[in-house]
C-alpha cells in the first residue's frame, strides 16, 4: 500500500503565558464559576495566528476561550458540550472582563 501526502500548510507551536494578570483574573474568575481552581495541561496543536498576535504585540497576553453550542461542531462531527459547561464558561467570562477590566483602571 502507498500513502501520497500534500502538505498544504505548517505552523509553529505557540506557548501562552501563564504568570501575567489576565491570566491570574482568569483563573480567579474559573475558580469562582466552577468553584474548584482551575488546572493547567499542555495539548498538542496551535492556533497559527497566536503566533502573529504574539509577534505584533510581544507584551500582550493572549488567551483562547470560547462557549460553542452542541450544532457548531468547530471540532468533530460527534462532539457535544453539557448545557452547564456552556453556563459555567459564560459565567467565567463575565467574571474574567469584570475583573481584569476592574483591575486595569
Amino acid at each position: 500500500m502507498h500513502v501520497a501526502v500534500d502538505v498544504e500548510a505548517t505552523g509553529s507551536p505557540f506557548e501562552a503565558s501563564t504568570n501575567g494578570p489576565a491570566f491570574h483574573a482568569l483563573a480567579a474568575s474559573a475558580q469562582e464559576a466552577y468553584g474548584r481552581p482551575m488546572t493547567s495541561l499542555g495539548q498538542g496543536g496551535s492556533i497559527p495566528l497566536c503566533n502573529v498576535f504574539q509577534e505584533t504585540y510581544p507584551n500582550a497576553e493572549i488567551i483562547l476561550m470560547g462557549v460553542e453550542e452542541p450544532q457548531a461542531l468547530i471540532h468533530a462531527p460527534n462532539e457535544s458540550v453539557a448545557p452547564s459547561e456552556i453556563e459555567n464558561m459564560a459565567l467565567t467570562e463575565a467574571l474574567f472582563l469584570a475583573r481584569y477590566g476592574a483591575s486595569t483602571v
